[in-house]
C-alpha cells in the first residue's frame, strides 16, 4: 500500500484537503464556515445552479441542474485544493440521480400515441446515474477510475467511506461529489425534497501543511448526529447530500479554533441499522 495509509480492519482514515459546497444560504465553503462556526448568522435562501463553462457548448446545453450542480462544487474543491482535475480518480453519489430528466422521459412515455413515444438519444444518455462522472471527464479531460453510486439517503456517507478506502488503497488523493436535486411534481410527492445541496472533498491518505483535519470512520450503531440549530437540521434533513452537515460543521469549528484540538465525534445516516462514525482531529 502507498503512502503508509493507515487501513486496518475496524476503521479507515483519510485527510480533507479541501471542501466545495453550495446550498440555500450556503454559497460556498469560505462563507459556509462562518455561518456554520457560528460567526455569522445563517439566512436561507434559494440560488440559481450556474452553468459549467468548463464544458464545450453543445454538451453544456444539454446538462441540467443535476450535472451542474455537482460540476460546480467539484471545480471549487478542485479549486481549493490546488490539484489539476485531470490527475484525481472520482467518486459520484446521489440518492436519485437527475429527477428532472426522468420526469421528462416518463411523461413521453404516457403518451397515448406511438409516435409521441420516442426519447431522445440525449435524454437517454442522460438518465444513467453516472451522467455527471461522464460530464466532469469531458469537462476536464480526465481519464482516470470513477465510481458512481447509490444508497438512497445514506448516499453521502457511503460515497465518503467508498472514496477514503480508494484513496488509502491507491496512496492517491480522490475528489469525492455528492449531488441532489429536487424532483418536479408529480415525483416530487413520491420523493419530496425541500432543496437542491451539493458538497465536495478531496481527500488524501497523507496530511499536508493546508490540510483542513483528518477523519477517522468505522461503522457504528449510534443514533445520527442532529444539529444544534433548528434551522441547520431542517437543511440535513431536506436533502440526501446535506447529511454532510454536522461533518461540515465540526471541520468549520475545528479550522477556526473553535474546538482547539479535541477530537469530535459525530455519527452520519448509513445503510439500516448502521451509522458512520466520524471523528475529526
Amino acid at each position: 500500500m502507498k503512502g503508509g495509509a493507515d487501513f486496518s480492519e475496524d476503521r479507515l482514515q483519510c485527510h480533507v484537503l479541501s471542501i466545495g459546497l453550495l446550498g440555500p444560504g450556503l454559497p460556498d465553503w469560505n462563507v459556509a464556515q462562518s455561518i456554520l462556526s457560528g460567526e455569522q448568522k445563517y439566512q436561507r435562501a434559494d440560488f440559481e445552479i450556474p452553468a459549467v463553462t468548463s464544458l464545450p457548448p453543445t454538451e453544456r446545453r444539454r446538462v441540467g441542474k443535476m450535472v451542474r450542480l455537482a460540476l460546480t462544487v467539484g471545480n471549487a474543491a478542485v479549486k481549493g485544493a490546488a490539484i489539476d482535475a485531470n490527475q484525481l480518480a472520482t467518486v459520484f453519489t446521489s440518492s436519485s440521480g437527475d429527477g428532472d430528466n426522468c420526469d421528462a422521459i416518463f411523461t413521453t412515455l404516457a403518451h397515448t400515441e406511438k409516435s409521441e413515444r420516442f426519447i431522445s438519444p440525449t435524454r437517454f444518455h442522460n438518465s444513467v446515474h453516472n451522467a455527471p462522472a461522464g460530464y466532469w471527464s469531458i469537462a476536464n479531460q480526465c481519464a482516470l477510475p470513477s465510481t458512481s453510486l447509490c444508497a438512497y439517503d445514506a448516499s453521502f456517507a457511503v460515497g465518503l467511506m467508498e472514496a477514503c478506502s480508494q484513496a488509502l488503497w491507491t496512496g492517491e488523493p480522490i475528489l469525492l461529489i455528492s449531488s441532489d436535486v429536487m424532483y418536479p411534481y408529480p415525483l416530487s410527492d413520491v420523493r419530496p425534497m425541500g432543496s437542491n445541496f451539493a458538497v465536495a472533498m478531496v481527500l488524501n491518505a497523507a496530511a499536508n501543511d493546508a490540510a483542513l483535519a483528518k477523519l477517522t470512520l468505522r461503522y457504528a450503531t449510534e443514533l445520527e448526529t442532529r444539529m444544534e440549530m433548528r434551522e441547520f437540521d431542517e437543511l440535513r434533513l431536506s436533502n440526501p447530500s446535506a447529511r454532510c452537515l454536522p461533518l461540515l460543521q465540526v471541520i468549520a469549528r475545528k479550522a477556526l479554533h473553535s474546538y482547539r484540538a479535541v477530537p469530535r465525534q459525530i455519527h452520519l445516516e448509513y445503510v439500516e441499522p448502521l451509522t458512520l462514525e466520524v471523528v475529526v482531529d
